[in-house]
C-alpha cells in the first residue's frame, strides 16, 4: 500500500519549518460576534438543484466607493436579492444594493473583486448558476458589475465575454490576477460539474473584453471539480503561478512559463495531495521569504481517503513539502473557506478556517483558528478566542472593517445567517502596519498592486505578503498587505512591483494604514518624499546627502529612491533632478 506523502517526515521538511524567529505577543486575542450591531442581516438560501445546494455560500469585500472603509458584497442565494453593505465608518453598514444596481435575485455562488478596466474603481465578478427559479445550472448566468465611480454598477458580463464557463456551466470560485504582467487583470473561473469541465482562464484584452485562453494551461483535460483558483508568485520571478484547488484529487499547480502559457507542474512538486480540495490561502508561515500554500479538505480519523487539510511548505522553486500533520493543522473537519492572517500581531501568520457539512460526524463542528507558535507548529484555539461559529460555513474573508488595525472576519454559511466576527485584540506589543497600493500613475502595473510583493522588516524579522485576489472559497479578502509587528515602533518597508521596480521606505511608524504609490512622479506627497515619512521637507535633503556618503557615491541599501537618473549612483546630479521635479509638482 502506498504511504501518503503527508505521513513521511524528512529532514528537508523539518528544515523548511524551523526557520522561525520567535517573538511572543503580550496582547490578548479575542473575537466577538458583531453581526447584529453592524446592521448586517442576510440569510443565505439556495432553493435549487440538490447536487449544488449544500456547497455554496459566498461574497467578497472591497472599498467600492473609495472612501477608505471596506464594504461587503453578499450573494443571498436566490430567494432574496444580493446585498451590498456600504461601510458607514462607525462600525455599521447600510445595504445599498438597490441604488447601486446589484440587488439581483439569482442563484449566486461565489464572488471576486478587481479593477478589470483600470478606471480606479473596484469591480465585482460573481458566478451564478441561473436566474432565480431555474431547476438546473444554465449557461450565460455569471455577472460582471462594472463600477461606474458614481455609486452605481453596470452589469457587463456578456459584453465582456465572461458570462459563461462552459456550455453547461455551473461556476464556483473566481479570481482576478495579471498572469502575463501586461498591467490589466485576467480572470480564472472554477467549474465543478464532473461531466463538464467548466473551469476557464480568460485573458484581459485591455479594451474591457476578455478572451477564453484556457488551452494555454497546457493541460490535456480541462480542470474538473474546480472550487478555488488564485494567482500567486510561488517562484519569486514576478510571474504568478495559477493555483487551482479542486475536488476529488484534481487540484493543480500551474507553473507560469512567462510566455503567456502555463505548465502543469503538479507532478513532482509535492502539491496536489489534497483528496477533496475546497478552500485555499497562501502565506509565508515560517517567515523564510517563500510563499506556502494551505488547502482545506475533509478529515475523518482513520479513513485514508479523508486525510484532511494540506499545508504545502515552499522549500525550493516548484518544490513543496506537505507538512500538515507535523504542523497540527490537518483536522479541519469538513473544511471550506480559509485565510492566512496574523490575528494576534506576533509576527507570524495564523490560519482561520470555516467548516461544516449536513451529516455526521461533521455536523456542529466549530471553526478552526490555528495560531502560529513560531516554531513550525500551530495550536487550534477557536473556542478559546471566541471564533466559535459552529454552523455550516462555506466562504470566509478577512478585512479591517473598523479601521483599528487588526483583521476581522466574515463567514458566509450555507442556508444560514452571514456572521461578522470582530477582532478585539488588546494589550501591549501588538503593533501593526496595513498597506494598500496605488498603481494609478503607471498603466504597466495591474490596478491595486495585484502581483506585488511587500516586505516589512522590524526587530530583525522580515515578513512577506503578496497582493492577490485569490479565492478563499467562493470569496475574496481585503486587498491589502497586513503585518503584525509585535513591539516594533518602526519598520522598513520594501515594495517590489510586478515590473521589478522597487520602492523602499525606512523607519516607517507602525500602527497606521498607509497607501504606497508606484511611479515617479506621483502625487505631490510622493514626489520628493525620499525618506518615506509622508511629507516633503528638508529631511529629504538629508536623506539624499546620507545616501551619497559611500565610496564613489554608490547607493546604500534602501537609498534607491534617491537614484533619479537610474545610473546606480545617488549623487549631486540626482539631487538636481529631484529639485526640478519637486519644483514642477509645486506649480
Amino acid at each position: 500500500m502506498k504511504i501518503p506523502l503527508r505521513t513521511q517526515v524528512c529532514s528537508i521538511c523539518i528544515a523548511g519549518l524551523m526557520q522561525f524567529p520567535t517573538f511572543a505577543t503580550a496582547g490578548q486575542l479575542s473575537f466577538s460576534n458583531q453581526t447584529s450591531s453592524s446592521g448586517i442581516n442576510v440569510t443565505h438560501d439556495l432553493p435549487v438543484h440538490p447536487l449544488y445546494r449544500p456547497m455554496v455560500g459566498g461574497g467578497t469585500v472591497g472599498d467600492f466607493n473609495n472612501d477608505g472603509w471596506q464594504d461587503l458584497f453578499i450573494l443571498s442565494g436566490g430567494v432574496e436579492p444580493d446585498k451590498l453593505y456600504i461601510n458607514n465608518g462607525d462600525g455599521t453598514f447600510t445595504d445599498q444594493a438597490i441604488s447601486w444596481g446589484v440587488a439581483r435575485i439569482h442563484q449566486g455562488i461565489g464572488a471576486c473583486v478587481g479593477d478589470y478596466d483600470g478606471n480606479g474603481w473596484i469591480d465585482i465578478y460573481a458566478t451564478s448558476h441561473a436566474p432565480s427559479g431555474a431547476i438546473a445550472p444554465a449557461p450565460g448566468a455569471h455577472v460582471l458589475y462594472h463600477n461606474n465611480g458614481d455609486g452605481t454598477f453596470s452589469e457587463v458580463a456578456e459584453k465582456a465575454g465572461v458570462n459563461f464557463g462552459s456550455a453547461q456551466t455551473d461556476g464556483f470560485g473566481a479570481a482576478f490576477g495579471d498572469y502575463d504582467l501586461d498591467g490589466d487583470l485576467d480572470l480564472a473561473l472554477a467549474g465543478w460539474a464532473i461531466s463538464v469541465g467548466g473551469s476557464r482562464l480568460f485573458r484581459n484584452n485591455g479594451d474591457e473584453t476578455f478572451t477564453d485562453v484556457t488551452p494555454v494551461l497546457n493541460h490535456d483535460v480541462t480542470i474538473k471539480q474546480g472550487f478555488s483558483p488564485g494567482f500567486y508568485d510561488m517562484t519569486d520571478d514576478r510571474y504568478p503561478e495559477l493555483l487551482f484547488v479542486a475536488d476529488y484529487g484534481t487540484s493543480r499547480y500551474f507553473l507560469n512559463l512567462r510566455d503567456g502559457t502555463f505548465f502543469d507542474r503538479t507532478p513532482g512538486s509535492g502539491t496536489g495531495d489534497d483528496q477533496n480540495g475546497m478552500g485555499s490561502t497562501v502565506g509565508d508561515f515560517n517567515n523564510d521569504g517563500r510563499f506556502d500554500w494551505f488547502v482545506t479538505s475533509i478529515y475523518l480519523q482513520g479513513n485514508p481517503a479523508m486525510l484532511g487539510n494540506m499545508l504545502y511548505i515552499n522549500v525550493a522553486p516548484n518544490r513543496f513539502v506537505e507538512s500538515s500533520d507535523l504542523a497540527g493543522v490537518s483536522d479541519g473537519a469538513w473544511g471550506w473557506g480559509t485565510v492566512a492572517v496574523d490575528f494576534d500581531h506576533d509576527t507570524h501568520q495564523d490560519i482561520g478556517e470555516t467548516n461544516g457539512w449536513l451529516s455526521p460526524p461533521w455536523i456542529g463542528e466549530m471553526n478552526r483558528l490555528y495560531m502560529n507558535n513560531g516554531d513550525g507548529t500551530f495550536t487550534e484555539s477557536a473556542a478559546a478566542m471566541g471564533f466559535d461559529f459552529s454552523g455550516d460555513g462555506r466562504g470566509l474573508v478577512n478585512f479591517d472593517y473598523d479601521n483599528d488595525g487588526d483583521q476581522d472576519t466574515v463567514i458566509f454559511p450555507n442556508e444560514e445567517a452571514i456572521e461578522l466576527y470582530r477582532n478585539d485584540l488588546t494589550g501591549p506589543d501588538t503593533n501593526w502596519l496595513r498597506i494598500f497600493l496605488d498603481t494609478s500613475a503607471d498603466p504597466a502595473l495591474a490596478p491595486n498592486g495585484f502581483g506585488t510583493r511587500v516586505e516589512v522588516t522590524a526587530n530583525g524579522t522580515t515578513q512577506c505578503r503578496y497582493i492577490s485576489g485569490g479565492s478563499s472559497y467562493l470569496s475574496v479578502s481585503e486587498l491589502s498587505a497586513h503585518f503584525g509587528l509585535g513591539a516594533a515602533g518602526t519598520a522598513d518597508v520594501r515594495v517590489e512591483w510586478a515590473d521589478g521596480s522597487v520602492v523602499a521606505l525606512q523607519s516607517v511608524a507602525t500602527n497606521q494604514t498607509m497607501t504606497i504609490a508606484s511611479g515617479r512622479p506621483g502625487s505631490r506627497a510622493q514626489v520628493g518624499d525620499l525618506n518615506g515619512d509622508g511629507v516633503v521637507s528638508l529631511s529629504d535633503v538629508d536623506y539624499v546627502a546620507d545616501c551619497t556618503k559611500g565610496p564613489s557615491g554608490h547607493i546604500y541599501s534602501g537609498c534607491g529612491p534617491a537614484d533619479w537618473d537610474s545610473d546606480e549612483d545617488a549623487d549631486l546630479q540626482d539631487y538636481a533632478i529631484w529639485q526640478q521635479v519637486l519644483g514642477a509638482a509645486a506649480r
